[in-house]
Order: structure tokens, then sequence, then C-alpha cells
């Protein structure tokens, strides 16, 4: 490309020529244009008529009632001194967009900082009235108090009707609604499967795949007792003394066509004698068994046992077919502790015959994981929030990771850093408000597997084994926000959830909005699941398919989407890991941001109407809305850690959203002063395109590659702040390669492209400039006072030649950095 003299309007940056042949072979050979000043003019006018500026804080003409329908209903019909979980919201709320600006030229965890401690003394002057009259009714016995919203502006607790009347009619406040009950099913986001099989008995029962045999007076029974590796594993005696008798286990399958099929199992025995009985043996007519494992001679203690089947059928004379079967068996004649055997984490399927290597899941390669690991970038020193069901903190895989609270004393019931929660040693349990965030729920440490699991159990399952995990227990909405709040006031990097809130039960969606706005301004990105009810249109329709907070806009704004409002969310879809088809009941866009009432004439919710920003106008409207998924991951099926302390199949938007919040950290650690827009921008723009050509409605942008994002970010130009008044002032900075030259170029068009390059024609190459031996520059520039730049975006794009190893070829391209002058 040959040089030359541009520049932008009133010398805002100057031009040297560009000289690298390297570099500049790779880009499309340049236009010829109008000055930059006319091109801007119509850039202007093009995107004057697609734009329709956000009015933060604006509220909705006639908004919702003090107490809606559903609170009022609840308060007549509870007994004499019973009490209501709420929350209450103020009217005054601190705009997240001010926030951003205001400490933009913070670091990230620093303005993570100062953002919360705003929020924190907001809410304190502004609740003081109302705070003083809920204590009241704590002290009287006719509330309880719970928590302070800070993030929203708002109190959680639980209070009797009258306390609820009075306070709705206190000065400031804005709405009073009820906190809705909800259950797991509700909210998580994960699916089922029944192959490749796993079972560790942790339901507590035998599941109706078993089918049992015994003779004499042999039992199967599932414990708890007697040393489980979980909770529970499966216990095969004789209930009478001195009675000959045999207890079994059979589970059938269709392995027709299938190969290199396995079993795996964990297994040990109580004092029994030997038995040519004792063993795992198969069958492939439900006839005649053969044995395959020999189970006598075991130890008291569990042991692993596997074998892979393809190495001995043949010589039994028996094939893979469709009804294939697999038993679980033991002979004696005494109870336990005398006799009996034990069974625990029983695998079956294929490639799961060998004892297992410490090597990353297929999805995990598949999403390209290692490649950044061997680079050095494993998700260390990267702090990410699970807003979840518990997590098991001794799970193998998952115990170096855990968050260790630097500021908390454990076990001394003392608030140690003044937070709020007492021996908060690793996160909180919202749901049941203590410091202890575990359940017996496996839907939390199956998500936080597919985040951080380390393989240290024999697996890896997560995209960023080197990340910390802070976790947060959550069930309701109001849950839901305390702990981000929560994750807010820690200073987490990013935050991943496989939680949502679905269409049918009203969800507060402009809360869930404003909260990860907030979680924006302070440079916080958040993956989260968008719900299993893609093929459930009719009680769950577009534009409201996609569940909240995965509703939520990106921080970036993809060229083929609507410009409206950013936000800090990543809404992560499901292919599935055969062939990267559609998962089927994977969430499915647009999404609406408009009136709701428009769709629900009942809905009870306050509304922003600053967020009404991508209409669909009605179901069937013809507006596009705000395109949704942003990008999908492998599901159905993955495996991740498990209860047990072992492994399990885990499938859904569930199981694909985690692997998006590892890769965030990735992406985190390498660049670590990429906003979330970045982030955001690196992650749609290298996803592998699949469906209709481009982001669409049902992949996004495509599927999670992790290490093409990586390389997007080798070189980062940042503007600070990018939403800049003409006349004002911003700096460019500038991260790279040290001591090398990087390369700018600035348009009024940003395509998705092929390959690297974003910028649409009607660019203009900028200065080449020297970074320093840190590999920084920042530039500090003014915006001319010119009303022609008033509401245009322009887009900027820096590259530097290629010099590290393992990284490929070309050169390092930026992702591309929106600059918005306002008036």
């Amino acid at each position: 490309m040959p040089g030359g003299d541009e520049a932008l309007p009133n010398g805002l940056l100057s031009r040297s020529p560009t000289t690298d042949p390297v570099f500049m072979a790779t880009l499309p050979p340049r236009p010829q244009v109008r000055p930059f000043r006319t091109r801007c003019a119509f850039a202007l006018a093009l995107l004057a008529s697609l734009l329709t500026p956000r009015a933060p804080g604006q509220l909705a003409v006639g908004r919702a009632a003090l107490i809606d329908a559903d609170l009022a209903a609840a308060m007549a019909a509870v007994g004499p001194g019973e009490q209501i979980d709420v929350y209450l919201v103020l009217a005054e709320q601190l705009d997240p967009l001010d926030l951003a600006a205001t400490f933009a030229g913070l670091a990230p965890r620093e303005r993570r900082a100062a953002i919360a401690q705003r929020l924190q003394s907001h809410a304190a002057e502004t609740q003081a009235g109302l705070s003083a009259r809920l204590d009241q009714a704590v002290a009287a016995g006719r509330a309880t108090r719970r928590d302070i919203l800070w993030m929203g502006n708002a109190l959680v607790f639980s209070a009797e009707p009258g306390v609820l009347a009075d306070l709705a009619a206190q000065p400031g406040v804005d709405r009073l609604r009820r906190v809705r009950p909800t259950t797991s099913e509700l909210v998580q986001d994960a699916g089922t499967t029944p192959y490749p099989f796993y079972d560790d008995f942790e339901s507590g029962s035998l599941l109706p795949h078993w089918d049992v045999a015994l003779t004499g007076n042999g039992y199967v029974s599932v414990s708890g007792d007697n040393g489980p590796l979980g909770q529970f594993h499966t216990v095969m005696a004789s209930n009478v003394d001195l009675v000959d008798s045999t207890a079994s286990i059979t589970v059938q399958f269709d392995l027709t066509g299938q190969t290199d099929v396995g079993i795996r199992l964990a297994q040990k025995e109580f004092g029994d004698e030997d038995h040519a009985e004792d063993g795992v043996f198969v069958s492939d007519d439900g006839v005649t068994y053969h044995k395959v494992i020999d189970l006598t001679g075991g130890s008291s203690a569990y042991a692993s046992r596997w074998i892979t089947l393809d190495d001995v059928i043949g010589g039994l004379g028996i094939g893979f077919t469709s009804t294939f079967f697999v038993r679980f068996q033991w002979k004696d004649n005494f109870d336990i502790p005398t006799d009996g055997m034990a069974f625990d984490e029983i695998e079956i399927g294929p490639g799961v015959g060998v004892e297992p290597d410490p090597e990353p899941e297929a999805n995990i390669v598949a999403h390209g994981a290692p490649p950044l690991w061997n680079l050095g970038y494993d998700g260390t020193g990267i702090l990410i929030g699970s807003l979840d069901s518990g997590v098991l903190p001794s799970h193998p895989d998952l115990a170096a990771s855990i968050w260790e609270n630097p500021g908390e004393i454990p076990g001394n019931s003392i608030d140690d850093d003044s937070n709020g929660y007492i021996d908060d040693i690793w996160g909180w349990d919202f749901e049941n408000d203590d410091a202890d965030p575990q359940s017996t729920d496996p839907h939390g440490t199956r998500t936080a597997g597919l985040m951080v699991g380390n393989g240290a159990g024999g697996k890896i399952t997560g995209m960023a084994p080197g990340a910390t995990l802070v976790t947060c227990q959550v069930d309701t909405e109001a849950d839901y926000w305390l702990g981000q709040q929560y994750l807010l006031l820690v200073g987490v990097d990013v935050i991943s959830s496989s939680y949502s809130y679905k269409w049918p039960a009203q969800p507060d969606y402009h809360m869930f909005r404003q909260l990860c706005d907030l979680e924006l301004a302070a440079g916080m990105i958040h993956a989260n699941s968008i719900g299993n009810q893609g093929n459930q249109q009719i009680t769950h329709p577009i534009p409201f398919n996609i569940s909240t907070p995965g509703n939520v806009p990106s921080p970036f704004g993809h060229p083929d989407a609507e410009s409206g409002g950013r936000s800090s969310v990543l809404a992560c879809g499901g292919v599935n890991m055969a062939d990267s088809s559609l998962y089927g009941p994977s969430g499915i866009g647009p999404v609406a941001w408009e009136d709701v009432t428009l769709y629900d004439a009942s809905y009870p919710h306050a509304q922003n109407a600053g967020y009404w920003d991508y209409a669909v106008g009605g179901f069937g409207g013809l507006l596009p809305g705000l395109l949704k998924p942003d990008v999908v991951a492998f599901t159905n099926t993955v495996l991740s850690t498990d209860l047990s302390g072992g492994y399990s199949s885990f499938t859904g938007t569930s199981a694909s959203t985690p692997q998006l919040g590892g890769a965030l950290c990735l992406l985190r650690q390498l660049q670590p002063d990429a906003e979330p827009r970045h982030l955001a921008a690196a992650v749609e723009l290298t996803a592998i395109d699949l469906g209709a050509a481009g982001k669409d409605a049902s992949f996004g942008a495509g599927r999670l590659d992790a290490m093409a994002a990586g390389r997007r970010l080798l070189m980062l130009a940042k503007a600070v702040p990018n939403v800049i008044p003409i006349g004002g002032s911003f700096s460019l900075e500038l991260f790279g390669q040290p001591d090398q030259l990087a390369f700018g170029f600035v348009s009024a068009v940003l395509e998705a492209g092929v390959g690297d390059w974003n910028l649409g024609t009607l660019y203009v190459p900028l200065p080449v400039l020297p970074l320093d031996s840190f590999g920084r520059l920042s530039l500090a520039l003014t915006v001319p006072s010119d009303p022609l730049l008033v509401g245009l975006t322009v887009w900027t794009q820096y590259g530097q030649p290629p010099t590290l190893p393992g990284w490929g070829l070309g050169p390092y391209l930026s992702v591309p950095e929106p600059i918005t002058f306002t008036p």
C-alpha cells in the first residue's frame, strides 16, 4: 500500500508513511477515496439513520406500581406474623456510563474497587431513612434483615405486610417486589443424555436403567455406608449368613456400529472368598454371558478396573449389537463386612476402557485452549466468579483452584475484611445465607470443572486450569443479583453463570441489565447460558426464547447486528460435540429490548426507557431486535467434575457456557489491559462460522476458538475514554510487542471480514508508531470542535509484524477499537 498524507480532521492524528512489506502485503488494496471530512459527513448521515441514542436513567412513561398485583396478593394471603421475601428498589440510581467515564483511567481491579465503593456510599446515603425504619421493624420482630443490594440501590429482606406497606410509602422508593421462589429445573440450563454411560450412584437410588437379578438371599442396595467414593455407592451381599447367594446389576445398550468401546469402574471387596461368578460380564443377546473382567482377589480399598471390549469380544464370538448387555456380579454367603462387594463410578462407552491420562478432554482441545496453555496462558492470576449451585471444593481437580479470601481469617466468626460476610473464606451461599457455598446439587461442580478443572484426578476438563474460582451459590433472582454484587466487591475479572431466568416467570429484565451495565463499567465480562428452550417456542416464544441475563447486550457491537446499548454479557449457545450441529434445545434469538407490556400486559416490573434500544415490534414484529446468542460452544455431551470426586457427562447450554468463561480467563491473562469490548470482539470475530453466513440467531458469531481469539489480543489499541465530546481529550494507548513498530488504520465502516482485517473500505492509514521496551505507547489527543463529528463512530485497528514463535504467520492485528464523538 502506498503512503499518503491524509489525516483525521483538523490534525487529530498526523500521518507518516507505512513501510513494512510483511505487514502491508496482507491488507486489501487501498481504495481511491474522497477527502476524509466528506467521508465523515457521509458516514454520519448513514449511521444517524441506524442509531437510536440511549438516554440513561430515563424512566418509562407510566412506570409500574410501587406494589404490583403479585405482591399485593401475597400480602393479602399471609397469616398474622408471617413475613414475605421482597426486594425494594430506590428511584435514585447511578448511571453506569457516567461511572465508566469517571473511572476509565484506572487499572481494571482498581476500577472495580472504586466503582464498588461509589455504589456502596451512594446506597448508604440514599437508603439511610429506609434502613432505620427497617431496623425498627427487625427489632420488633416484624422483619428479617437480609442484605443491601447496593449495586442496584435496593434492599433485600423479609417483612410482614404492614411493614411492607409502610416502607413502600416512604419518599424515594421506586418499587417493591416479591422475591419469587424458583427451582433448579427452572434456572439451570443443563440437559440430559443417556450415552456415553456414567453412573456414580449419587442419585441415592438405583436408577431405572439397571436390571437387578438375585439368587438365595442376595441383595443390591445403593448405600452411603462403608466408604463410597462420593456420598453413595452400590453394594451387593447376602442378608442371611451361610446362604450361598448371588446379586447382579445389568444395563443394556445399543452399540451398533460402535468401536473402541470400554468399561471402567471402581470396585472393592469386604473379605470375600473368590468365586467364578465375581466379575463383569457381557452379552450380545441377553442370554449367554461372558466374563471380561475378573473381580476375584480384590482389595478392601477402592481400585480402578478397565478394559477395551474390542480387544476381547471377537474371541468370544460376539459383537456390538443393538441389544448389548453389561453385567456386574457378586457371589458369596455373608453380609457386609464379612462378605460383600461394592461398585462406584461405572463408565461405559467409546474411549473409556483405558487408564485415564491427565489429558485435556476433546472439547477443550477443539476450542483451542491447549495451544494457549503451551504458550504460558492457562488462566493463572485470573479470578473467575461462578453464579450457580454450590461447588465441591475438595474435588481433586478443583481444590487447587478454589479462591482463598486474603482478608478473612477462617473460622473466627468475625467479618475480618468488613465486607458484610462473616468467614467468607471461598465465596458465599446466597441461597442459604451462609459461608459454605457447596450443595448436593452437582450442577455447580460440573460448571466449575469446565472452567478450571486441572486434571489432578485424571481428566483435564477445564478451559482455564490455572484460574482461581470464586463461588457464589444462588437460587432466586435476588440471590443472583447479590452474587453479582459480591463478585464486583471481590474484583473478579470474569463471571460465568449457567443459571438463567425464563420468559414465563416474568423475570425483572431491567434489573439484570442495570447490574450487567455496572459490571461493564467496572471492566468485568460475563459469560451466561441462554436456556434450553429453543425447541419450546410455544411456551418460550421468540423474542424471549433466550433467557436473562443471556439476553443482555454484548460488550462488542458486531457489524452484523443492530446498533444499541452495550453491556457485559456474552451469551453462549450450544453445538453438538459430534459434528458442530446446533444443539436442538439451544436458545434462539433475536431478543427484544422494548416495552415488555407489548408482549405481556401484566408484566409487573419497572422499565427504563433507555433500555428500549433493540425493538422487535411485538410477536411477529419485523424489526431486527438484538442478535443473540453471541457465540456457541460444545455440549451434548462433555465430561466434567462431579460430586463423587470423579467425572460425569454434562450437557445443555449449562455445559457450553463455562467453556466460554474459561476461555475469557485465558484471554484476560494474555492481555490484562483489554476491556470487555476487546475480549468480546476477539471471541466473536474469530469464532468459526456455522449456519447462515455471519452472525445469526442460532449460532451467533460461531463456535469458540480460543487460540484464534488470543492472537487478536497480541496487539491492542485502546481509547481512554472511547466516547468523547467534540473538543474533548482522550488518550490512545497501544499494547504490543516490545521495540516494534505499530501500523494503524481508521475507518467509519466495520466488517466481520475474512481473516483478521475488520475495517471496511474507505479506510485511511495512520502513523507508524514505535512501541517502547515494554511494548507500550500512549498518545494524548484532542478531538476537534467540529459539528460534523457529532454522532460519528470511527474504528481504528493496529498491527505489528509477526515476531513470536507459536503464533502462526502473518501480522498481529488488533481487534477494532470504536471511538464515538458526542456533542
